[in-house]
């Protein structure tokens, strides 16, 4: 089985290295960069599964590495690394297309969820791209549930029914409120989910057929 290789990315040399040690414990390839200009000739030249950077640095920072990444490979997964005060500069990396975010000080615990996930994104963009699926649109949606937090959901509903908000993130035990409303307003927007007059979930007829979708999916189990 291959090894995931992860690309850290952050001018505070300390935190650097803690992350790298911590994650190459846990059995992934890493390799790291001190300013947002060395990740960038690294990504050109190296393969990567995940990038995680932090949000703000000097010269190109986190989210001109999300961008650039995305133009140079658009496979490769990014979790932003935020301070104190720049929530809503992660969300905003989301938008863009970020995998997700974590703020600081963090867990290790969290370090190591958050890569999981992101990993997930990847083993499920592989297991969609062999299934075979011909409907384009069915294609696009699948796609966007690349994260496992948006399966999750989606999964949840369809055993449970409507829902309201803390219950779901009880259950799906996501880090933050912002985060778990973030991925529930895309699943709204895309038209899987649906809310009533006391704003709780349910899925949508589009949902459902999502929902039986993924259960179905060959080589991938929720």
């Amino acid at each position: 089985m291959q090894v995931a290789k992860i690309l850290v990315v952050d001018d505070d040399e300390q935190l650097r290295e803690d992350v790298v040690e911590m994650l190459e414990r846990d059995g992934y390839e890493v390799t790291d960069a001190g300013t947002g200009e060395e990740a960038l000739e690294k990504l050109k030249k190296e393969s990567v599964d995940i990038i995680l950077t932090d949000l703000m640095m000097p010269g190109i920072d986190g989210m001109e590495v999300l961008r650039q990444s995305k133009k140079l490979k658009p496979a490769v997964r990014v979790i932003m690394v935020t301070g104190f005060g720049t929530i809503e500069n992660a969300v905003e990396a989301m938008r863009e297309g970020a995998s997700d975010y974590i703020s600081k000080p963090f867990k290790i615990g969290e370090v190591q969820a958050t890569v999981k996930r992101a990993l997930e994104e990847v083993k499920f963009t592989k297991t969609l791209a062999a299934s075979g699926m011909e409907d384009k649109k069915m294609q696009d949606i699948m796609s966007s549930l690349s994260n496992p937090i948006r399966r999750a959901a989606i999964d949840y509903l369809f055993l449970e029914g409507r829902k309201s908000f803390m219950n779901i993130f009880e259950e799906l035990g996501v880090e933050d409120h912002t985060k778990l409303s973030f991925h529930l307003r895309k699943l709204k927007s895309s038209g899987m989910l649906e809310q009533d007059e006391k704003k709780k979930y349910a899925l949508s007829a589009e949902g459902k057929k999502v929902a039986e979708t993924l259960k179905n999916l060959k080589g991938f189990a929720l």
